[in-house]
């Protein structure tokens, strides 16, 4: 079964706290989906770093959706958005 390595991600920006999991297979893309994130919600000076988006744990990918799954595929993750 394919799993997916969760990276708990908190990240300060314009004085509040984002908290958000990236789930993929990498720390390398890990970061890159995180930075890209950050960017689209327009914080885009803001930096994450492996300070700010950890490895947490691993889940299977059949837990997801298939619209999930398939940015998992085709982009090498995808975002889910804990709290804002």
């Amino acid at each position: 079964m394919k799993t997916v390595k969760v990276f708990d991600t908190w990240v300060k920006a314009a004085g509040r706290m984002l908290h958000f999991d990236v789930m993929t297979s990498d720390e390398a893309t890990a970061l890159r989906l995180a930075n890209e994130y950050i960017a689209a919600q327009g914080h885009a000076a803001v930096s994450v770093t492996t300070q700010e988006c950890r490895f947490c744990h691993a889940e299977p990918l059949a837990m997801f959706s298939e619209h999930q799954q398939r940015e998992f595929h085709e982009g090498g993750g995808f975002v889910v958005r804990l709290s804002e």
